[in-house]
Parts: C-alpha cells; sequence; structure tokens
C-alpha cells in the first residue's frame, strides 16, 4: 500500500495526515490481497459563494489498472476527507463490480454470424 499526501500546509499536519493515512488503511481493508496505491491531495481555497473550504482529492488506483479520481471541498478537513472516502468506497465498489460480472453475448448473438460459405 503506497500512501502520497500532498497539498499546502494542511498535508503538513499531523492529525489530518493521520486521519487521511486510517482511511486509506480502511480502503485497502475492503480490497485484500489487491495492491492499493492513493494519492490526497489537501488545500485550503476561497469559493466567493462559499467562503474559506478545504478541498481534498484522491486519486486511488488498485490491481488491473482500475483508478477513480473524486474531489470534494468542504468547511472542514475532516468533513471533506470524510465525504472524499465514502465517495471513493462506492465508486470503487461499483468499478470492480462491472469487472468480476462476466459479460455474455445474448442469445442467438453467435448463430446470426456464423454461416458457412460455399455451401
Amino acid at each position: 500500500m503506497l500512501i502520497k499526501i500532498g497539498g499546502d500546509t494542511l498535508a503538513l499536519d499531523g492529525d489530518i495526515r493521520r486521519h487521511i493515512e486510517t482511511e486509506v488503511a480502511k480502503l485497502a481493508a475492503r480490497f485484500p490481497g489487491e495492491d492499493l496505491e492513493a494519492h490526497a491531495t489537501i488545500q485550503e481555497e476561497f469559493d466567493p459563494l462559499h467562503g474559506h473550504r478545504v478541498r481534498c482529492e484522491l486519486s486511488a488506483k488498485i490491481a488491473h489498472g482500475r483508478q477513480i479520481v473524486v474531489r470534494d471541498a468542504r468547511k472542514t478537513a475532516k468533513e471533506a476527507i470524510d465525504e472524499v472516502f465514502g465517495l471513493a468506497r462506492r465508486n470503487l465498489r461499483r468499478v470492480r463490480r462491472q469487472i468480476s460480472i462476466p459479460r455474455t453475448l445474448p442469445h442467438g448473438a453467435l448463430s446470426t454470424g456464423t454461416r458457412a460459405i460455399g455451401g
């Protein structure tokens, strides 16, 4: 499990780093046996409509080239981190389900294109 945490001065805060590391560990526990690579960015921003907010972005890669990118902004760092990792869990579950469902052809799809030539 590889974790990279970046951003502005918020990324230097020990409590925020521990919170992100804990959430990444929970996310990795949901996918046992698969290597997880996560890059989290957390930074403050000013939005004219919403004022000062904290933006969190997560880019996570798991086996077989599956990747998600999730971002959200909230009033506090904890809220932003919790929201992003909640969305990441849902998205990774969706991606994992799409790959695990076997792609079957509709009934009769093979017989329409298989005709003998010259007979």
